[in-house]
């Protein structure tokens, strides 16, 4: 049992690698096999039934489902690029602001450029949080 926590981080490292590029051309399929995939994987952990939802494990373990955690990266991947140095990232995010600000309004996230990365953090744990409690 201990080796299967670091075992998840270390396959969800990989499994989720560059989901900033291709989230915004990803069917709904897709993400949903992922997230299947991830949902078994807590479910195999905690030795629970695979008709109960891993919801609650994952809300209690601090780890976000598959969805939560794709908007989480891309918002702080445009965070990033918002207050790059370089004035071509800024432009190319600035082309994205509409996506952003939309996605950002979601978790009632305000001011991406401003805002600190723990605040995107929060703001997306508390929308799952809600509706987990």
């Amino acid at each position: 049992m201990k080796y299967s926590v670091p075992m998840s981080r270390y396959c969800n490292t990989i499994v989720m690698y560059g989901c900033e590029a291709w989230a915004g051309c990803a069917t709904a399929f897709e993400i949903k096999s992922l997230s299947v995939a991830r949902n078994n994987t807590f479910r195999k952990i905690f030795n629970s039934c695979w008709r109960e939802s891993p919801r609650s494990l994952q809300f209690y373990c601090g780890c976000l489902p598959a969805c939560y955690l794709i908007d989480q990266r891309r918002l702080l991947f445009w965070k990033k690029m918002l207050t790059s140095n370089n004035v071509l990232l800024r432009i190319l995010a600035r082309l994205c602001q509409l996506k952003t600000v939309a996605l950002a309004d979601k978790y009632g996230i305000f001011q991406l450029g401003s805002c600190s990365v723990r605040d995107v953090k929060c703001g997306i744990f508390s929308t799952f949080r809600n509706t987990v409690l």
